[in-house]
């Protein structure tokens, strides 16, 4: 058993990997001061998982203290830290330099290239937004990066006067209170930035969204996608069999 953990800017997501089938556990704000304690609790209750396999995105104090959680509980547990490569998968990263492609965005698109291999396209829809695609040679044809709907919301509050951060949730529309303006405003931002890129740059025939708030944004496009938001786990899953059948 694999023990899968993508650590974001924002949220700590694990899954297990048994015999390829990706099943995952609750998604941690690692920012919390609870964090350690409550993963160390949701992981006490594993079997003992043979290789603990890292995604992260994060700052490095998050993923050794992930690591000591999971050396303490289960002290023989191998390693894994997974890295961009610059061709790997059937797959070409397009990045000039291809370590500094997020880990996250390539777990996504060796997720992407293995189910869905053609023209599609990887939408993340975490702290940040982050759009990548690919054709049918299984080329990475490059990506982009904007701020995700709270990080959008939150410019917003901290840079206009008079003006506290709201987490409701409104009808999406034109609006008739600032905090539901800012709410419908970010939503659309976000909605149109994806459907722009896929049809005008990606010329996709499969979307595929991810992240926190794939669901929220899903409903105000109109392309069609596929909701998975454990993807970069299941790219993770895909890396680790592929480093165990090369004996790394």
């Amino acid at each position: 058993m694999i023990l899968l953990v993508d650590i974001g800017n924002t949220r700590l997501k694990w899954g297990l990997d048994e015999q390829g089938e990706v099943t995952s556990g609750t998604a941690i704000e690692h920012k919390k001061p609870e964090f350690s304690h409550t993963l160390e609790q949701q992981w006490h209750a594993l079997s003992a998982p043979v290789t603990l396999a890292i995604s992260s995105v994060s700052a490095k104090p998050i993923e050794h203290q992930v690591i000591a959680i999971a050396q303490r509980l289960w002290p023989d547990i191998k390693v894994v830290i997974a890295q961009t490569s610059a061709q790997a998968f059937s797959l070409s990263n397009a990045y000039t330099e291809p370590e500094k492609l997020g880990i996250d965005r390539w777990l996504n698109l060796i997720a992407l290239q293995h189910y869905y291999p053609g023209n599609s396209a990887v939408v993340d829809c975490g702290t940040a937004i982050t759009i990548d695609c690919i054709n049918h040679q299984g080329q990475h044809l490059g990506g982009l990066i904007s701020p995700g709907i709270q990080l959008m919301k939150q410019a917003l509050y901290q840079n206009t006067a008079a003006l506290t951060l709201n987490a409701e949730h409104y009808s999406a529309a034109l609006s008739r209170t600032t905090e539901s303006a800012i709410y419908s405003g970010t939503l659309y931002a976000a909605a149109g930035l994806i459907e722009k890129t896929m049809k005008e740059l990606c010329h996709s025939q499969i979307g595929v969204l991810t992240g926190g708030d794939a669901h929220l944004l899903a409903a105000y496009l109109k392309v069609d996608c596929i909701i998975d938001v454990d993807f970069v786990l299941k790219g993770l899953s895909l890396y680790c069999q592929k480093t165990e059948k090369s004996g790394r």
